[in-house]
């Protein structure tokens, strides 16, 4: 079973990742830049993956700090 604090993290990666990417698809057509998908995903994924990684440590710092052993 996952913990909360992995899923929450998921979640979260998740949803950042999609904001992410609505936000500079939008900036391109703003800017009138050619849209290009493997850069939106590529760039998505990364930035998904550095969210991640940053609440991970952030939650399981506070679950941790939340319910001692």
């Amino acid at each position: 079973m996952m913990k909360s604090y992995t899923k929450k993290t998921l979640k979260t990666g998740v949803f950042t990742g999609i904001g992410y990417a609505i936000a500079t698809t939008g900036l391109n057509y703003y800017n009138g830049d050619e849209f290009d998908i493997w850069k939106i995903i590529f760039q998505t994924l990364f930035f998904t993956l550095f969210m991640s990684l940053f609440f991970y440590y952030k939650f399981k710092k506070e679950f941790d700090k939340n319910n001692p052993v």
